[in-house]
This record gives C-alpha cells, structure tokens and sequence, in this order.
C-alpha cells in the first residue's frame, strides 16, 4: 500500500489571484498583531490598556503558532505496512487541522477581549461586529478587502442551525464561533484517511480544514472592523507609519491595484495589512 497526495477541492479564489490575494492566517495574524502593537486604547476606562494587553496577547499567541505535532501510530508489535501508511497520512492530517483548531481558539479569544474592551455593553462578539459594520457603512476605504468574499465562503462550512444569511462579517463571526464550539465540545467528527481500490492511502477532511482556516480569517478581519470603528471613533488611537519594507499591491480607486513600497498610514493599512505582498512589477 501506498500514501497519495491528493489536493482538496476547497480553496477559495480570493487566495490565488494575481494580486491582492489574500494571505495565509498565520501570515494574516503576523500584520494584525504589529498593528495592535503599533496602537492603544484611549476609551478612558479603568484598566483599559490591560485588558488591551491582554487580547494582544492572545493575538500574539496565535502569530507564535507554528506546529502542533502528532504521533497517531499504534505500534502493537505487528503493524502491517498498510497500517503504518495510514497512520502517517493520519499524523499529518491531524497536524495540520488541529493547527488550525488551536489558532482559531487563540483569535477567538483575542476577538472576544477586544469586545469587552471596545463594546463592554455586549457580550456577543457577531453584535460587536455587526455594530462596527453600521459604523463603516459609508466608510467604504475602511473595509478590509475580500470581507464580503470571506464571509460568504463561510456560510458553505456553517454548522446545521447556525443563521447568517448575506455577506456580513458578523453573521460569519457568528459562525466561525458555532465551528470552534462543535470542536471544543467534542462533536466535530475526526476526519480519518481514505483508501482507494488500488491500496492508495490518501488524506481527507480538506473541508474540515478549509472551514476552521477560513474561519480564523473571519476572527481576524472581524477585529479589523472592530479597530476601523474605533479608530474612526477616536477610541483608537494608531501612531506611527507603516513602512512597506519589500512593498505590496493594495487596491487603487479604479478598481485595479498598484505598487506601493513606501510609508502609508496605519489607520490606512489596516484595510490591507491581510494581503499577500505579492511580487513587484517589472521595472
């Protein structure tokens, strides 16, 4: 018996275009956090830098993320070759979709932080975010690219009974969170290797890998929106400029994108800080 690498069918297009592709989670997470860094709360509350602290620090748990490591073997003394196979497709399948499930716990907590914090008079991270969003309505520059795309793309992983129709970011907050409890709860299946005909080994559970990713990006942006808000509230205070050291492509007001490889403003990054550098055009 053998092991096949096989793609999974989930990946969305907002990760493989030319330009303004939207980066990895970890990557993701890398840029919000030096963002928060870079940033403080003036709400004036008792106690407000360190509950800010605080959530930077689940944010910077996240970022520090770089592999859970498994061992699903069952020596009994006499594995066959067949089992062993399977056994290795199964560490690295669950490598990489518990590595997931861990980050988003980390993002989850850090969003949640940040809603105590910025909108202590609700509990619910999706109302948080839905307020933000009102907020942003007529503040199209502040809205992190791919958003809607995000969002939408969640709603194909949404858990059975959770609501959220549309495109908003905090129907899919909502959602992100539904996914992270079935885990926490022990009702999310366990994804196991599949066998073909010809002794093939292959992984599986490419969608429940693509929704705990996807769903880690929508914990991300959805603190994005929280931070635009804020920022345009004055409750949000971002010093400094951001200096593109290798540069990247960031939207432009035709629609298209441009190079930019020198300082902008925080404030003005945070739409963009989730998008993949990409490679500089051709001089």
């Amino acid at each position: 018996m053998t092991t096949t690498r096989m793609e999974g069918s989930c990946l969305p297009s907002y990760r493989t275009l030319s330009t303004l592709a939207l980066s990895e989670p970890e990557d993701h997470v890398r840029e919000l956090a030096d963002w928060v860094e870079h940033a403080s709360t003036v709400t004036g509350v008792p106690g407000a830098q360190n509950s800010w602290d605080t959530a930077y620090k689940w944010l910077r748990l996240a970022q520090g993320l770089r592999t859970v490591t498994f061992d699903m073997s069952y020596d009994d003394g006499g594995m066959c070759s067949a089992g062993l196979d399977f056994d290795a497709v199964w560490t690295e399948m669950m490598e990489e979709w518990q590595q997931h499930q861990v980050r988003l716990g980390y993002l989850r907590a850090a969003l949640e932080g940040f809603v105590r914090l910025l909108y202590s008079d609700t509990v619910e991270p999706g109302l948080a975010v839905e307020a933000a969003e009102q907020q942003l309505h007529h503040h199209v520059g502040a809205w992190p690219v791919h958003a809607h795309a995000v969002a939408d793309h969640l709603r194909t992983h949404a858990p059975v009974g959770v609501s959220g129709a549309g495109t908003s970011v905090a129907a899919a907050v909502t959602q992100a969170i539904a996914l992270h409890e079935i885990a926490v709860r022990g009702r999310a299946p366990i994804p196991e290797p599949g066998s073909d005909a010809d002794g093939n080994v292959f992984p599986t559970g490419h969608a429940e890998v693509c929704a705990v990713k996807e769903a880690s990006t929508v914990m991300l942006l959805g603190m994005q929106l929280l931070m635009a808000a804020a920022v345009k509230e004055d409750r949000v205070a971002v010093f400094d400029d951001k200096y593109l050291l290798d540069g990247m492509w960031i939207p432009d007001a035709s629609g298209g994108s441009r190079w930019v490889d020198e300082e902008m403003p925080y404030g003005e990054y945070l739409a963009v800080l989730h998008l993949h550098p990409g490679e500089p055009p051709e001089l």
